[in-house]
């Protein structure tokens, strides 16, 4: 009795982790200075998701708080409340965007791009999402850290849940060396 309960769980939690599946790819880790300025630019929206961007910007600005960067500002859209439809605002230049975070103050920009935001078609409906960002330094404007990572979650998660998972998993990627802060 004991060996089929043993072989019942372990064959459950194999069946579990198939349901799920992530990859991630990131650049060479950094460590970011806690009371660094990071300004959370929109993230360029590749879906057919309304919004996605918007939800994946608004996660990502809590993650790097909740990491313990005390100073995080996200852009707000100039237009809300003058658009007809939801998603389909004008979005602003590279350019225009890295100047309004210079005009926080900030010593750094997060932005990227939701490429995947969405329930595969079919019974179980699995929430899938893939999402890709960039980490500039404000006053070189190179790119100092990237990161790519994509996941689907099992049938009863939600997109946002696997989202939060995503970008939790991307951000921490940016503290495992301990050299000098960055920002």
């Amino acid at each position: 009795m004991q060996h089929t309960l043993k072989f019942i769980l372990a064959s459950l939690a194999i069946f579990m982790s198939a349901c799920t599946g992530s990859i991630i790819q990131h650049s060479a880790p950094i460590l970011l200075n806690p009371y660094c300025k990071i300004a959370v630019l929109p993230f360029a929206n590749n879906t057919e998701t309304p919004l996605a961007g918007e939800r994946a910007m608004s996660i990502t600005g809590a993650e790097l708080q909740s990491f313990g960067i005390h100073n995080v500002v996200v852009y707000q859209s100039r237009s809300q409340g003058k658009i007809l439809f939801p998603g389909m605002n004008k979005v602003e230049s590279q350019q225009a965007l890295l100047a309004w975070a210079r005009s926080t103050h900030a010593r750094l920009a997060m932005t990227g791009s939701v490429n995947e935001w969405s329930y595969k078609v079919g019974l179980d409906g699995e929430p899938v999402v893939g999402i890709n960002m960039q980490l500039i330094d404000l006053a070189s404007g190179k790119i100092i850290w990237t990161a790519v990572a994509s996941r689907s979650g099992g049938s009863r998660q939600a997109v946002s849940t696997v989202a939060q998972q995503v970008i939790d998993a991307m951000l921490k990627s940016l503290s495992h060396l301990k050299k000098n802060y960055v920002g």
